[in-house]
């Protein structure tokens, strides 16, 4: 799936080699990413995938596979035994029924908790990947950083605050981070940003007009997830993590563009088109049991709202975060990913 560019972060713990972790939404595109890093790490990971899941991302790493539900909790002692870590990545982002999304991202994050203090776990850090969809868009010229009041648009961002106040209820007794995640892309993905690297592989732009937002590589995201964990200073603490800079999507259509090396045909195609194309994604995605490219909500959602430009310097001042693959560079390591996987 690609290797990590392994000199550590400034502020990150080397203490991981001793411990147990627990990685939930292993076998997922960021999951199974941040699995193959502890596992160099660390001897000793386990790995909640869902049973049935294809793990074929993580199979060949010699990681403890324990099959779960999250929505199950007789599913889920075994694999909280004895674990020090956990980074609780496992989530549904659309696609599904509201009350799924709840069920999942909230309801399953409570449940997987009150099965740690039902065997008696007491992690030393809990990381929880949530999104900057909790937050909602920015303005045209300004980042939101941890501060902005939380104003969710899409329910799958409703979902995940909901989780976020959960866990800020649980202080007292539960040692928690909260990672909120901007778009994230790289090897693997084949949601999110995938659908411009394949259009434009095609040599077709789709005009959607202004489009401004921060973006993360997802080695980035890795390092970032486990730099946090180590570190005691975002004990109860929320954070972003992505590039400084952002990007217009003229500007992410180009850098593709040039890396591809090719010359693309630009489609301005009208919201009700788009809209009428994303329904039937979603047929597509729920017959065949798959995460949709992108939604209606989703959809609805961005074409509305411009800008989603975050602040990531707390980050950084706390525990030491950079990104360290600017897009122009995430981008070419993706795209070959892409090519040699059959995927453009």
């Amino acid at each position: 799936m690609g290797e990590i560019d392994l000199h550590a972060h400034p502020g990150e713990s080397p203490g991981l080699k001793n411990k147990t972790i627990l990685v939930t939404g292993a076998a997922g595109f960021i999951g199974s990413h941040l699995v193959r890093e502890l596992r160099r790490r660390c001897d000793r990971v386990v790995c909640l995938v869902r049973p049935g899941e294809n793990i074929a991302s993580i199979a060949d790493l010699g990681c403890r596979i324990h099959c779960g539900d999250l929505l199950d909790k007789s599913t889920l002692a075994g694999a909280v035994a004895g674990v020090d870590t956990i980074f609780h990545l496992a989530a549904v982002m659309g696609g599904v029924a509201p009350e799924t999304l709840f069920r999942v991202n909230h309801q399953g994050t409570k449940n997987l908790i009150e099965v740690c203090r039902e065997q008696g776990v007491v992690p030393q850090r809990f990381l929880f990947a949530s999104s900057v969809t909790v937050m909602g868009p920015s303005g045209k010229d300004h980042l939101l950083n941890e501060d902005a009041p939380c104003r969710p648009l899409s329910v799958y961002g409703k979902s995940k605050l909901a989780a976020e106040e959960y866990l800020a209820s649980a202080e007292n007794t539960l040692p928690y981070t909260i990672i909120r995640l901007p778009v994230v892309y790289g090897p693997g993905s084949d949601g999110g940003m995938y659908i411009f690297f394949k259009l434009m592989s095609k040599g077709l732009q789709v005009n959607v007009g202004t489009l401004e937002a921060t973006v993360c590589f997802v080695w980035d995201v890795v390092q970032g997830m486990i730099a946090a964990v180590g570190n005691p200073r975002t004990r109860g603490e929320t954070y972003i993590l992505g590039e400084e800079k952002t990007y217009q999507l003229r500007q992410i259509y180009q850098t593709i563009a040039a890396i591809l090396g090719k010359r693309f045909i630009t489609l301005p195609l009208p919201y009700f088109v788009l809209h009428v194309l994303s329904f039937f994604v979603e047929i597509h995605s729920k017959l065949t049991k798959s995460i949709p490219v992108m939604t209606r909500e989703e959809l609805t959602m961005y074409l509305k709202n411009h800008y989603w430009k975050y602040d990531t310097r707390k980050a950084k001042r706390d525990f030491g975060f950079q990104s360290r693959y600017p897009f122009a560079e995430g981008a070419g390591i993706t795209i070959d990913w892409y090519r040699k996987n059959g995927y453009l």
